[in-house]
């Protein structure tokens, strides 16, 4: 059943993020790590591989401000907005 494998590959993704600490940030769609400063779009989870996601996950940023992975990239308002929110 491919629909059946499809929801079980999303929901893998989901826990990799949640086992790294990330939550899910229901009113801007977005898994969030704020430990991390990384934020992850539905989408992006959505529409990329397992191994991106831990490869993502796992990319040193240096915490220097807020890390956003988007399947088209935001623009410096929404960034911005966004920072603003996630503190």
């Amino acid at each position: 059943m491919p629909g059946r494998a499809s929801r079980e590959a999303k929901m893998k993704k989901k826990d990799i993020l949640w086992e790294a600490g990330y939550r899910y940030n229901f009113d801007r769609d977005l898994f969030v790590n704020r430990k991390a400063k990384k934020a992850f779009s539905l989408e992006f989870v959505d529409d990329k591989r397992e191994e991106e996601i831990r490869r993502r996950i796992a990319e040193n940023t240096n915490g220097n401000g807020w890390t956003f992975y988007f399947n088209n990239h935001p623009s410096e308002g929404v960034k911005s907005a966004l920072e603003s929110v996630l503190g």
